[in-house]
């Protein structure tokens, strides 16, 4: 487990940018899904 942790510790200065891009992407899906059904029931 300690390596695994490492290991992720060590990914996270690296990939916090990538991460707060997936985080971002994942945002705006969410809201276009939610404007779709909104639409979708609104017709």
């Amino acid at each position: 487990m300690t390596f695994i942790r490492a290991l992720l510790q060590n990914d996270r200065g690296v990939s916090s940018t990538q991460f707060a891009l997936l985080i971002g992407l994942s945002a705006s899906a969410v809201l276009v899904a939610v404007r779709i059904a909104v639409a979708a029931v609104g017709q």
